[in-house]
């Protein structure tokens, strides 16, 4: 079954219905899932110091917790940047179709998601830039789209530079979840699971935008998640200590 976009109207009409059904009825769901969980967050004084500056800025978190970040920062009207192969094959495939629902998933729930696939990619990238500029903040997983896993590369403070904005670093853990068979253990939170969600200080891009210079920059970004990520499973592993009366 071809599942490109129909050239004919009324199938393209229902082609549209149907996965705009399927994104509220997932937006739906995705609100009563996300209202079993229990989240605890360090460092909300950092995005609150940001937006007081009025400087721009992209969240960096690693591939395996970006619904973390989805769960967590959906009101704040982030912006993320979407692409996919642009073939023929694809645009005919179930995942475009399913790809399809969950951009209209996401911008139900708030998110302002920049479609790259619409146009060239290297205009989706200046758009996206161009939208940072304009004060949008946006999500960006510094190891994506195909790793390695936890390996960050350089364009998350490539486009900091460009946009005039900072990289802050998001570590995230579950108390329970589950993991998926791709390259970077996408994962899950269980239902009536806690999130721990770290959020660390900017950091700067540098003024030197050589190969270099990039290069070390990512991988301060790389050890800085790295840390956040361990200070979030020391908050899900840390029991709060009780004081019994006799005691005080």
């Amino acid at each position: 079954m071809a599942i490109m976009l129909p050239a004919n109207p009324l199938k393209r009409t229902f082609y549209r219905a149907m996965t705009s059904f399927f994104a509220a009825l997932a937006a739906v769901l995705i609100s009563i899932y996300e209202s079993t969980l229990r989240f605890e967050v360090e460092g909300e004084d950092h995005l609150r110091l940001l937006r007081a500056q009025k400087q721009n800025y992209i969240v960096a978190v690693w591939h395996t917790f970006v619904t973390a970040a989805v769960f967590t920062l959906h009101h704040r009207h982030f912006c993320i940047y979407s692409d996919h192969p642009r073939t023929e094959a694809y645009e005919r495939s179930w995942t475009h179709f399913f790809r399809e629902i969950g951009l209209k998933t996401l911008r139900s729930l708030g998110f302002d998601v920049l479609d790259a696939s619409l146009g060239k990619q290297s205009a989706g990238v200046l758009n996206f830039i161009k939208k940072i500029q304009n004060g949008t903040p946006a999500i960006v997983a510094p190891d994506g789209p195909h790793g390695p896993i936890y390996e960050a590369k350089p364009g998350v403070i490539y486009m900091a530079a460009k946009a005039g904005s900072v990289v802050v670093p998001i570590g995230a853990s579950f108390s329970r979840r589950v993991v998926g068979a791709n390259w970077d253990d996408f994962s899950l939170p269980l239902p009536f699971s806690r999130v721990a969600f770290v959020i660390g200080e900017p950091i700067y891009p540098p003024k030197d935008l050589s190969e270099a210079a990039l290069a070390a920059q990512s991988k301060k970004v790389e050890e800085v998640l790295d840390q956040l990520c361990f200070r979030a499973n020391e908050m899900l592993n840390t029991r709060p200590e009780i004081i019994s009366p006799q005691a005080k």
